[in-house]
């Protein structure tokens, strides 16, 4: 706690000039969010123009105001890079699309698993796609990625989906190879990954499952009990205590990305900021750059009422 509290003070009296002038070509105004954010409103205004941000060890960052969609801060947030598992957004969204019945039962078949990261489910075993589905969010599961792929039809034929929904959100640098973010040929840019999870905000099912610390799976052979943990540590820290809360997120590492976070945190009054960093030096610098971003926005920006008020009403 002693060093949470360290980090905010550092946050709000320590800042480096590292910002980059934010374009107005960057702009989130007309993207596709359904109803979570209020549609036009005006974004924060800084308290101190000159809190130009915080030092992060990530080779791209960017923050996002969810309700106006404007860049907050910014460093190499148009640079390509590998975004390992942040490709599951993609992945969860891409099968959301499909309308499928999430109480259905799809079987873990041997190709599904990739033979990278941790084996969770047995194969063979049979689950509800929506437990699925929750494994691929929780713990970035890789095997979950391939089943709901699968799931749909065929790999490859859900890989151009995903590339499609990439390009309908405005993802102008991303490429997907794959579905579980294994291959370092999976890329997008920082301000990339902040549209896809500002989409990802308008699935209830992505939000709700993302912010989960740990859940219990019931498998259908056998009746085996699986615990599957959350890869964001960032759920135990300040940033999901009160008056704060962890909205949604998603981690991602590979040797060719390093360690990566896109994650979307609300205050007291209802304002949201998404925050991503990409290429962080290591597992847990990785969330305390994310930290310092995110405790850095909502200390050095002011939102107006009206806004607060529209962001409330968007939520419910």
């Amino acid at each position: 706690m002693l060093a949470e509290s360290l980090i905010a003070l550092v946050g709000l009296l320590s800042f480096q000039a590292i910002q980059e002038p934010v374009p107005p070509v960057f702009s989130l105004h007309n993207f596709p969010v359904a109803k979570y954010a209020a549609p036009v409103v005006l974004p924060p205004i800084k308290k101190n123009a000159d809190a130009y941000g915080m030092e992060v060890t990530a080779k791209a960052a960017v923050v996002v105001d969810v309700a106006s969609g404007e860049a907050l801060f910014r460093k190499n947030a148009d640079r390509v890079y590998p975004v390992a598992s942040l490709t599951k957004l993609l992945t969860a969204m891409t099968f959301l699309d499909t309308k499928p019945n999430l109480q259905q039962e799809i079987e873990i078949l041997p190709e599904d698993d990739p033979h990278e990261g941790k084996s969770i489910f047995a194969i063979h075993e049979r689950l509800s796609k929506q437990d699925v589905l929750h494994s691929l969010l929780v713990g970035s599961v890789n095997a979950s990625a391939n089943v709901l792929a699968r799931s749909t039809g065929s790999r490859e034929a859900f890989v151009r989906a995903m590339n499609e929904k990439a390009r309908a959100l405005g993802m102008r640098h991303a490429t997907f190879t794959d579905p579980v973010g294994l291959g370092a040929d999976n890329q997008a840019s920082a301000e990339d990954v902040a549209m896809a999870l500002r989409a990802a905000l308008s699935y209830p099912e992505i939000r709700e499952a993302s912010a989960r610390e740990e859940i219990e799976i019931k498998g259908r052979v056998n009746g085996r009990m699986y615990q599957v943990k959350t890869t964001n540590l960032l759920l135990k820290s300040f940033l999901n205590k009160q008056p704060y809360r962890v909205v949604a997120g998603k981690t991602g590492s590979l040797p060719e990305a390093g360690f990566c976070l896109a994650q979307a945190t609300r205050d007291e009054s209802g304002h949201e900021v998404i925050v991503v960093v990409l290429g962080s030096e290591n597992h847990f610098v990785r969330f305390q750059d994310a930290k310092a971003l995110t405790a850095w926005a909502f200390m050095n920006f002011v939102w107006s009422k009206k806004t607060a008020s529209l962001a409330r009403l968007a939520q419910n």
